[in-house]
């Protein structure tokens, strides 16, 4: 070949190899899309089954979130900005707005009411509020580090480690003292008759109202905890196993160890509950 035809081989070989990693370039950013942006298109807020319009409704009110709550029954939503407390009901869904500020939580109890505790830094309203008629009225006076919505009230957990349970009226009906302070979580059974109490590892169950403790107990420190549909049964994981248990007599069977996506049962609905972009999505019940 000739020195003129090798540069042109060279020249071409380079052109083909120019080639062949753009295209490998771009191949690689369209399957990236695809891996990512499907799965995400298929978990959007506005196209759950279950929630997609009330979320719709939440999104044009309350475009950015800090948090948000579900009715047992999972026919309203709420959600908050640290200025805007919003809540979403009825067909079509339609937003009502209220002048609260500061809102760190809320929850629906059993009745379909709403619970919400406020701590504004700047001293304005501070503790638990329950709507009524429609305006929020004071039904305690310190600003819970966790609440969970009950039967016929709430479960409250003050920051010094007091448990307190609430009726509709604010009507203390008792108290504990809690040995575990620290990021506990409080998930309520479906009938809301049930508390699971579980952080830092440790784990109980009591009852809702007079916070007695139940038999259950599990022999491993405990990460996530779910409730069954099914009578008083928790699903309950830990670093290496599963466990199901009876909450009233602790009776207790082995589960296959899988992934399971951390969720909460809303209520008699049966419907469980994640947050996806700090809006209510549903999922699979935890097998």
């Amino acid at each position: 070949m000739t020195p003129p035809g090798r540069a042109r081989a060279r020249r071409l070989q380079a052109l083909t190899l120019a080639l062949t990693v753009a295209l490998a370039v771009a191949l690689g950013g369209i399957l990236y899309l695809s891996v990512t942006s499907l799965p995400y298109l298929a978990t959007s807020p506005t196209t759950d089954p279950t929630f997609g319009t009330l979320n719709a409704c939440l999104l044009a009110a309350v475009p950015e979130r800090v948090g948000f709550a579900v009715s047992r029954d999972v026919t309203r939503v709420a959600a908050w900005s640290p200025s805007k407390f919003v809540e979403c009901a009825g067909t079509p869904p339609v937003a009502t707005a209220f002048e609260l500020r500061g809102v760190t939580m809320a929850t629906y109890d059993g009745t379909g009411a709403l619970w919400v505790a406020s701590a504004e830094p700047d001293g304005g309203a501070r503790g638990l509020f329950r709507l009524e008629g429609g305006a929020f009225v004071a039904r305690g006076t310190f600003a819970p580090a966790a609440m969970v919505g009950t039967a016929r009230g709430v479960l409250a957990l003050e920051p010094e480690g007091q448990l307190i349970s609430l009726g509709a009226d604010g009507a203390v009906s008792a108290t504990r003292a809690l040995p575990m302070q620290r990021n506990v979580q409080l998930v309520a059974s479906g009938d809301g008759a049930l508390v699971a109490l579980f952080g830092g590892g440790r784990f109980a169950v009591v009852n809702a109202v007079t916070l007695e403790s139940t038999a259950a107990e599990v022999p491993c420190p405990v990460q996530q905890v779910w409730w069954r549909t099914e009578g008083p049964l928790l699903l309950v994981e830990c670093v290496d196993l599963a466990i199901e248990v009876n909450a009233l007599d602790s009776r207790s069977v082995l589960v296959d160890p899988r992934r399971r996506t951390p969720s909460v049962l809303s209520g008699p609905a049966g419907v469980y509950v994640e947050s996806c972009d700090v809006l209510p999505c549903s999922v699979e019940a935890p097998r």
